[in-house]
């Protein structure tokens, strides 16, 4: 889990600005809003302030297994997506690789999402594009992408998309 989870935030830190956080939405209203997924523990919630951008979210456990949903909200969250630029393009093609994972395109809930599965099987993680004001994310090692879509499918995506804005 660690993995996957610290390769989620290398791609939210790595294609991020680097100024002061300055029209980020509050974090209390994010925090508030976290799902509860049944039969799926929540631990602690976390927030973490960073440049132009806010990554509110909370680790969820059942038995061995675990996930972490995220929220990346703020004026650059947007380029702290899950592409590198150079794949940017590929969207329309429906899906691309890299020599670590499978990148996906398809719509959930009315929104622009990207599945990213690791090609070593470690995990996946699908990244939901909110209306372009930021990011909504659930990954978890070991998960399949249809396992993740499945659980983003319970959680009020229109809710999200109106607290980033």
């Amino acid at each position: 889990m660690k993995l996957l989870l610290s390769v989620i935030l290398i791609f939210a830190l790595f294609f991020s600005g680097v100024e002061m956080i300055s029209g980020a939405p509050a974090v209390e209203a994010l925090l508030k809003t976290l799902p509860r997924f049944e039969g799926w523990k929540m631990e602690s919630p976390f927030s973490m302030p960073e440049d132009e951008f806010v990554t509110v979210g909370a680790d969820y456990s059942r038995g061995d297994r675990s996930f972490q949903f995220m929220v990346i909200a703020g004026p650059e969250a947007p380029s702290a997506g899950p592409l590198p630029e150079e794949l940017e393009e590929d969207r329309t093609a429906g899906s691309t690789e890299t020599a670590e994972a499978w990148f996906s395109f398809f719509s959930l809930g009315g929104f622009p999402a990207v599945k990213v599965e690791m090609k070593d099987e470690s995990g996946a993680t699908v990244w939901i594009d909110l209306e372009s004001r930021g990011w909504l994310l659930l990954g978890g090692d070991g998960m399949k992408g249809d396992e993740i879509v499945k659980l983003l499918g319970k959680v009020n995506l229109k809710e999200f998309a109106r607290l980033v804005r």
